[in-house]
């Protein structure tokens, strides 16, 4: 045949190859086998003479068929014969096929997704780990198969029973044994693409973690010596990159230093590569690295004129407005969502929004046109496509909110109707746009609904015009926060509900109110109606935007008196547009001091100006506010084994540690009085269990990051169901701090009052014996007994006097001048306390 070929010819063609393939089997005499070989070769080669995009019917009759004479193949290649090395070429042209042709697109051709799942489902299960040996005899049939179950998977939902258990494992060890073998780059860059597309997905970033392909992929952009290939090096930071969208992977990869990784691979790459190739890799490294770093710290670089950050911030933008005119919105490999996605993260910082939108002047128009666009075309496009397009849509309107803070562009906003019109609908439209947080994007994405709301609120465009779900008592307070730091917004909450009437969003959503996805009515209602602000501080609520649309609303329209206050563990200092609206505020800092005393310093700021409560004196006898009962959720108790089985698999827990513990719980019940031991136990616990895992499963040890998966499981479970857990933890805390005191005492006591020098017993009793005059007095006042001390000459004693006059009875002594003797002072006044007064 010659010329063009018809659609009839195409059709039979197809046809033809169709039926030889299905009539191919081992019981064929060889020479009929070999006819039939030539055969499909002869018609893969009309059929497709401009490549499988051009003949899509062709090539997904391939896909559909080739599944079915997978194991004939399996077997002829084994032969040293004709027929094996027919079979090779075979593979091997189709195989051929594939590199000329992103499958990824082919597959996007598919509307039906069904289709596509049935597909991976097919050819998964043929993948074999005997294929991946120390010769290349399966080769052509991996580079075959791989593709097929890579390019399917990347619209198909998997976790990680989805997949063989050993599957990355010996993937990887294939890669690490030829990694340098020229002969199979095709193998390894079919591992690579399939690896590349199992990590942009959040239900397999642990068990990639756990297979160990972060430090392999780091290890080979390490080695030294000509780099193997750009391709394979463009595999390699694509798996970063995806890899680098999870939380719990930045945190990995960090620990691995894998920037350090990325640069010291950089001057080979640039002997090794064209400039127009190292330029696209460079790029893709740029991208990890400003997923990897914190906003501020690009932001930082970028203000010192840093040429890297400037050069990331240009080429994102550019590559963006590039995607943005292709019909699959991709550009140099990369969907536009990587690009929107990374930009979201980095106009966290007003500086680098001004920078951007200043040196493009095309951005703007950019971002609103691919909203109003990716709206419209939102129920038209194949459900393969919705992913990437929802990412794209709520990444884009997160960009378009922190664009808004900036009231500069109001008024270009309000003049593109179009798009106010698309904002608004997407804010109300809450049953057609319920897309919520991607959970392979950056953690500072929110969902549609609250970043088309927040567009409307800086726009003034959003009003709040009646208060009926807010509660008919006037609330004083309203607690501003990020939900990262609900635990102990939650423990504040408690405490201070004894004394004052506080509004926080959690609480309305418990009662059968309706309100919208995000209670942005509710929230500024509560703000209109409350005389102060509580603020919790905190580098998750410099990073939110919608906690700095809450802050913005009460300080810069309501002019609202605000109370900044830190979590214990809480090191972030307040910088930026947070640090120009508390700078001057008085705080209180948790960190600081016992929780007690900082709540009570908490309660004398916000009850100043009301007489009527009455505020609890911070002395050295106040017993601390101690939580009501913790209630556990009743709806455990009826939790079958089953269902305890059900939560094991959901939360993702290692099936070797499945096997251990589901079957030793049978209520839900149960699983809460565990969490509660592993909290307080933890240390213990990991050992007994790396020991009983060792134990049960030959010698295996188990795996860190298995043990974390678990624990914070069990912890999550009991922050959900049993609410007072906090509470209770930090009260044990304190009961256990005062128990350890006379037991040190009656350890250590006798040897340390031997070391006293004879003057120092002195004034030690002077503090004994004011002390115990205090006690019989009921005087719980030290200061008195502070200034008498000031008269004795040593000037330590003093230090040590004054650190006794400021500890309450659950606060020991941190330092002194002498680290041997640390907390004994204390110890020993409250021994003496004790013999003095026994009853």
């Amino acid at each position: 045949m010659s010329g063009e070929w018809s659609s009839v010819h195409y059709e039979t063609a197809t046809n033809d190859f169709v039926n030889d393939l299905k009539s191919l089997s081992l019981f064929q005499k060889s020479n009929e086998y070999a006819d039939t070989i030539e055969r499909l070769l002869i018609y893969l080669k009309q059929a497709t003479p401009y490549g499988l995009l051009k003949n899509k019917p062709f090539a997904f009759a391939i896909i559909d068929n080739l599944h079915r004479i997978i194991s004939i193949f399996d077997k002829k290649l084994l032969d040293e014969n004709e027929n094996s090395q027919l079979t090779n070429l075979f593979l091997n042209s189709i195989s051929d096929l594939y590199q000329d042709v992103n499958l990824y697109e082919l597959f996007l051709a598919i509307k039906d997704l069904t289709r596509i799942e049935i597909i991976f489902h097919n050819y998964l299960p043929l993948l074999k780990q005997n294929y991946f040996t120390n010769d290349d005899t399966y080769d052509s049939l991996i580079t075959c198969i791989l593709p097929i179950i890579g390019c399917s998977s990347a619209f198909v939902l998997i976790n990680e029973n989805n997949l063989p258990s050993n599957l990355l494992s010996y993937l990887l060890v294939f890669a690490k044994n030829n990694w340098h073998n020229k002969q199979r780059q095709n193998v390894i860059i079919s591992i690579l693409m399939l690896i590349k597309i199992l990590c942009k997905k959040p239900m397999l970033v642990s068990m990639i973690i756990r297979s160990e392909w972060p430090n392999a992929c780091i290890q080979w952009l390490e080695v030294s010596g000509p780099r193997p290939s750009i391709k394979t090096d463009c595999l390699l930071a694509h798996i970063l990159l995806k890899l680098a969208r999870h939380a719990v992977a930045v945190e990995y990869l960090n620990q691995l230093n894998c920037i350090q990784a990325l640069n010291a691979s950089k001057e080979q790459m640039k002997k090794d590569y064209t400039e127009e190739e190292y330029a696209t890799i460079d790029f893709i490294q740029s991208i990890i690295y400003a997923l990897l770093v914190e906003a501020d710290e690009i932001k930082r670089n970028f203000v010192f004129a840093d040429k890297l950050m400037c050069n990331i911030l240009k080429q994102l933008v550019s590559y963006t407005i590039q995607a943005s005119k292709n019909e699959l919105f991709i550009h140099k490999g990369c969907h536009i969502s990587e690009f929107l996605c990374v930009l979201c993260k980095l106009f966290v910082n007003d500086d680098i929004v001004n920078k951007c939108l200043n040196e493009s002047s095309q951005l703007f128009d950019c971002l609103t046109q691919l909203l109003i666009q990716f709206t419209m075309t939102n129920n038209d496009i194949t459900r393969c496509q919705q992913a990437l397009n929802d990412e794209a849509l709520v990444s884009l309107a997160n960009l378009l909110w922190s664009i808004s803070f900036h009231e500069s562009y109001h008024e270009k906003f309000r003049s593109n109707k179009a798009l106010m019109n698309t904002i608004s609908n997407l804010a109300t439209s809450s049953l057609l746009y319920t897309n919520t947080h991607n959970r392979s994007c950056p953690r500072d994405i929110c969902s549609l609904k609250k970043a088309t709301e927040g567009i409307l609120w800086n726009l003034k465009s959003l009003y709040i015009t009646q208060q009926k779900h807010i509660s008919e008592e006037k609330p004083m307070i309203m607690i501003s926060y990020s939900h990262s730091d609900s635990i102990f917004c939650k423990e504040v909450v408690e405490h201070l509900s004894q004394y004052i009437t506080v509004w926080i969003d959690y609480k309305q959503v418990t009662q059968n109110n309706a309100h919208s996805d995000d209670l942005w009515e509710e929230i500024a209602g509560a703000m209109e109606m409350a005389s102060i602000i509580i603020l919790i501080v905190s580098k998750e609520y410099y990073d939110s935007k919608s906690c700095r649309q809450e802050l913005s609303y009460a300080t810069d329209t309501l002019k609202k008196r605000i109370v900044p206050i830190y979590a214990p563990d809480q090191q972030f200092k307040a910088s930026g547009w947070l640090g120009i609206r508390i700078a001057g505020q008085k705080y209180v800092h948790f960190g600081r001091k016992h929780f007690t005393d900082a709540f009570n310093e908490l309660l004398s700021l916000v009850t100043v100006d009301q007489k009527s409560i009455a505020i609890p004196a911070s002395t050295s006898s106040q017993k601390p506010i101690v939580a009501k009962t913790s209630k556990i959720d009743t709806s455990l108790k009826s939790w079958t084994s089953k269902d305890i089985r059900k939560w094991f698999e959901d939360n993702h827990i290692h099936k070797d540690l499945i096997t251990l513990f589901a079957d030793q719980f049978y209520t839900g019940t149960a699983l809460i009085v565990y969490a509660h031991h592993l909290k307080r136990f933890y240390r213990n616990e990991y050992s007994e269990i790396s020991t009983n895992y060792s134990r049960t499963f030959h010698g295996k040890r188990l795996q860190t990051i298995d043990f974390i998966t678990f624990a914070d499981a069990f912890w999550r479970l009991r922050e959900e169901h049993d609410p007072q857990s906090k509470i209770d933890d930090t009260c044990e805390k304190y009961t256990t701090n005062q128990l350890s005191c006379p037991m040190k005492v009656l350890k250590e006591g006798t040897a340390w009052l031997c070391q006293r020098t004879a003057a120092t017993v002195m004034k030690e009793k002077i503090i004994l014996n004011l002390s115990i005059s205090s006690r019989v007095t009921g005087r719980n006042n030290h200061f008195m007994h502070y200034d008498r001390l000031k008269q004795t000459p040593n000037s330590r004693q003093d230090n040590l006097a004054e650190q006794v006059s400021n500890t309450t009875q659950y606060k020991t002594v941190q330092q002194t001048q002498e680290p041997k003797i640390k907390s004994e002072p204390t110890d020993y006044i409250q021994k003496a306390r004790y013999d003095c007064n026994p009853h």
